[in-house]
């Protein structure tokens, strides 16, 4: 990979202002408001540190892989949270079930997030491209990861979260530069 001043990652906000995604009603925070709020604070915290990331704000699902391919980006980030009951608890990263270096960086991020956030560690799931999410890992041409720290749908683990983001954000920024440090 190139140098960490050469490298170029995508930050990928999952969703859209349209499709909002997973939605808890309780605190009234959707899963779009959390994706955008952090792939956009990763941006800065990376452009503070002289690495190179643009942020993707998806415009039609089936087009998201040319958008980012389009920035030939040594890989790519996707930020979403999970949802799922009021009881699911725990963080995960999915990434391409073929992509070594997908694996790699999941594993560094999961790792980091875990770390972090003290959640049940649900592990490195790999994906095909039939599996929820697997479109956009099987169709862009870098490494892609999925992030997934929390649930959604879990009040108590979102009140929680919310506590400490700004600690998570600093994580994904860490995990960036820790896996580009491992490419040169």
């Amino acid at each position: 990979m190139k140098t960490s001043e050469q490298a170029m990652i995508c930050l990928v906000i999952g969703h859209t202002n349209k499709s909002k995604g997973a939605y808890n009603k309780n605190l009234g925070i959707s899963e779009y408001a959390l994706n955008k709020q952090e792939a956009i604070s990763v941006h800065r915290l990376l452009k503070e540190q002289g690495i190179r990331s643009v942020v993707i704000h998806r415009k039609e699902l089936k087009d998201l892989p040319a958008q980012i391919n389009k920035h030939s980006p040594n890989f790519i980030i996707s930020f979403h949270h999970n949802s799922f009951s009021e009881t699911a608890t725990g963080s995960e990263t999915l990434y391409y079930h073929n992509s070594t270096k997908g694996k790699h960086l999941a594993g560094i991020i999961q790792k980091k997030t875990v770390s972090v956030l003290g959640y049940k560690d649900r592990g490195i799931r790999p994906k095909g491209s039939e599996d929820r999410g697997g479109f956009l890992l099987k169709y862009t041409n870098a490494p892609c990861i999925i992030l997934e720290p929390c649930f959604l749908s879990n009040t108590k683990e979102l009140k929680d979260f919310l506590l400490k983001q700004n600690s998570y954000i600093r994580a994904i920024a860490e995990g960036i530069k820790e896996f580009i440090r491992t490419q040169d």
